[in-house]
């Protein structure tokens, strides 16, 4: 495993699952969480790893990486603009983004249980989880915290299905003039 940061996104596994979920986005815009998690379970590359390995980099934790990113309207570093991937689906084209409640406690159950695992395998003498330097295991466990953290406050919401992001909520927070009143053009100032 190849991996030069505490994120998924910085490691070969976390950009192998991004790809994945690129490959994987719907034609319409709307992504669905449980859709994701099911490809990736049947998926013989990108399969999640059995928690109790505590494994440090994972497609789940990946796509509660991607999940952050949506919830935070920051989708920088998703895309690629070269011409070499012209032909890649993008994840700003996705118009909505929803997950069922228990989608979203599988993940973060998963996650949960990845770092309960990681821990103790760390206190029976797998050395700072298997990091080279013991501030990378401090970082990447809190990384973990963060994230399912992040995925309980999403639990925290009403409903059986929860939004994840919604482009028109994003456009109305940036143009709630045009919102109101209906026109979805752009403007430029």
């Amino acid at each position: 495993m190849g991996c030069w940061g505490i994120t998924a996104f910085e490691s070969d596994a976390g950009l192998d699952a991004a790809g994945f979920i690129r490959d994987h986005l719907p034609e319409d815009g709307r992504l669905e969480l449980e859709k994701l998690i099911g490809a990736l379970r049947q998926d013989s590359w990108n399969a999640p790893s059995d928690v109790t390995d505590g494994e440090s980099h994972t497609s789940p934790m990946a796509l509660a990486e991607v999940v952050v990113k949506f919830l935070d309207r920051d989708l920088d570093g998703l895309d690629y603009d070269g011409d070499w991937a012209a032909q890649d689906k993008k994840f700003n084209t996705i118009t909505s983004f929803t997950a069922s409640r228990d989608s979203v406690r599988w993940l973060r159950d998963y996650l949960s249980d990845t770092l309960k695992y990681a821990v103790k395998n760390a206190e029976k003498g797998h050395k700072w989880g298997g990091w080279f330097q013991k501030k990378d295991w401090i970082d990447w466990q809190n990384h973990m915290a963060v994230l399912i953290g992040r995925l309980d406050g999403v639990l925290a919401g009403d409903g059986s299905t929860l939004e994840l992001y919604s482009g028109a909520a994003q456009a109305a927070a940036y143009m709630p003039e045009q919102a109101q009143t209906g026109n979805s053009g752009l403007c430029m100032k």
